[in-house]
């Protein structure tokens, strides 16, 4: 089985490099703004994992009531939300990139996942 924490590890990992790898190919193919979408994407689906699983190793260690989680939850998706709004409509970086990398999360949480049922 593996460790919350390694399963979270893994899943920074390969958001990073994904995301990395993302911004490179929208920079080629859609521009400078597209890649700037995809960095900024990808650190916003970062610090949406981030908030996550610090809630949740609060949860397990039985310090979160359930309404507390599910408001907290609620206020940090509107919080990712407003900034990605405010990413595209302030500062002008491209839709379609940012949109992309905010699938990097559950990719890797997948692909994290076969890899620690491959090695169990």
């Amino acid at each position: 089985m593996i460790a919350p924490t390694d399963l979270g590890r893994g899943v920074w990992l390969v958001t990073g490099l994904f995301g990395l790898g993302l911004a490179g190919v929208c920079a080629l193919l859609r521009g400078p703004a597209d890649a700037v979408g995809a960095l900024v994407g990808s650190g916003l689906t970062l610090l949406n994992f981030g908030g996550l699983t610090w809630a949740a190793e609060r949860a397990v260690a039985g310090g979160t009531s359930r309404p507390l989680w599910i408001g907290a939850s609620g206020l940090r998706l509107g919080l990712v939300g407003c900034l990605a709004g405010l990413a595209v409509t302030q500062t002008g970086v491209g839709l379609p990139g940012l949109l992309l990398s905010l699938t990097l999360v559950p990719v890797a949480v997948i692909l994290a996942g076969l890899r620690a049922a491959r090695a169990a």
